[in-house]
């Protein structure tokens, strides 16, 4: 199944983007911030859940959320965040969130480590509310450029070793960190794809066919290795992301 995301989706108000999103795809990957954070419009989306003819699933909330904060009250808020998504798109019936691992912040600058530490810790405990609620939690590959972790292959497995955790391969992600190959070495622990693209230097949004990223070769890789499970076009608006399915559709006949 194709689906859709943007973060520009969160200022529309909910039902007026479901509406607009279900004209054109059979699943939307909310975001669940801004005006479509649970807090402020659990019930609309509640009721979309049962009235659309268009399954759902999640990416936490990212703005000022870091697993991997080396001060501890914000670690403890963060999950905190991430728990009430989980523990929402249980009750929802939404099987898959996304979720972003930790950043590199303030004086952790001095000792990156640490932050890998307390991203893990942050993981492992979500691992069991994820468990618990019945819903699939894929921890994501990150861009270079902006001080994340578990932009290498390497390092997200880290993370998530030992833990009933999934990955979620965002192909414009590891096109800028270089790590394409190296990420698609993993296809059997993929839960979740994301597709975008860009010029390899930083984290564009572009439409999944414009940029350096060879999209026939990931997606061709992808299915060879067994994926089932679905393709989220991340774009910078719906137009965009509607071009971009018309591509995909061809490469997945």
């Amino acid at each position: 199944m194709i689906g859709v995301a943007s973060p520009s989706f969160c200022f529309v108000p909910f039902p007026e983007m479901v509406g607009e999103v279900a004209e054109r795809f059979d699943l939307w990957e909310i975001l669940v911030e801004g005006r479509h954070s649970f807090e402020t419009c659990y019930d609309e989306i509640s009721d979309a859940v049962a009235s659309h003819d268009i399954e759902f699933q999640a990416h936490a909330p990212m703005t000022d959320v870091n697993l991997g904060s080396m001060y501890e009250p914000m670690r403890r808020a963060s999950v905190a965040e991430v728990r009430n998504t989980i523990e929402a798109c249980g009750r929802l019936g939404i099987s898959l969130v996304t979720v972003h691992p930790g950043f590199v912040q303030g004086i952790a600058f001095l000792r990156k480590s640490v932050i890998c530490e307390q991203t893990r810790r942050s993981l492992v405990e979500l691992a069991c509310v994820a468990e618990d609620n019945g819903v699939v939690l894929a921890v994501e590959n990150m861009p270079t450029g902006i001080n994340a972790t578990c932009t290498s292959a390497e390092e997200l497995l880290e993370a998530v070793k030992g833990t009933s955790l999934g990955l979620c391969f965002d192909m414009g992600h590891a096109n800028t960190a270089g790590q394409i190959d190296e990420m698609l070495e993993h296809v059997a622990l993929f839960r979740n794809v994301h597709l975008h693209n860009n010029d390899g230097t930083w984290d564009q949004h572009n439409a999944i066919d414009e940029g350096t990223a060879d999209l026939p070769a990931a997606v061709a890789r992808i299915r060879h290795g067994g994926y089932a499970g679905s393709y989220v076009i991340e774009a910078t608006d719906l137009d965009s992301a509607v071009g971009s399915k018309q591509m995909l559709e061809r490469l997945l006949v």
